[in-house]
């Protein structure tokens, strides 16, 4: 399933305010309500296939949780829109991950290399880059 318009819920992720929109009266804050993710349900539990987060990745994966009622997130893969985060936005993302129970997170692109780094440093063997051409046997 796709999930649709993702609610902001957390109080740490948010859209910068250098992604605008142009409508009639001039450029305006994109609020992104076209970002979603990809989400396969699995017997291992959920697979959260990312585009680039924009609305946060523990947005959606929290959101990801209430639309399917699966708790147990299994892999996360895609940008995680980190590339500009803050070291105290990386670490609440990280915790969160962590309470999450996680078991594997590839990231791309946007996730930016701090904040990759910090994850594999973190996550360790759960980690992975997700570049394209990879090819992953997690389930």
């Amino acid at each position: 399933m796709t999930t649709g318009e993702i609610p902001m819920l957390t109080e740490f992720e948010e859209i910068e305010p250098y992604l605008l929109i142009k409508e009639d009266s001039g450029f305006q804050p994109d609020k992104l309500l076209d970002d979603q993710a990809l989400v396969i349900n699995t017997e291992q539990g959920l697979v959260v296939i990312l585009g680039c987060a924009h609305r946060g990745i523990i947005n959606t994966l929290y959101y990801a949780q209430k639309l399917t009622k699966v708790k147990r997130i299994h892999t996360v893969l895609g940008g995680c829109h980190l590339i500009d985060a803050s070291k105290e936005q990386i670490g609440s993302t990280i915790a969160a991950l962590r309470e999450l129970d996680v078991q594997h997170l590839g990231v791309s692109h946007c996730t930016g290399l701090p904040a990759a780094m910090i994850m594999a440093q973190e996550f360790g063997d759960k980690f992975f880059f997700n570049n394209a051409g990879t090819i992953t046997n997690l389930l």
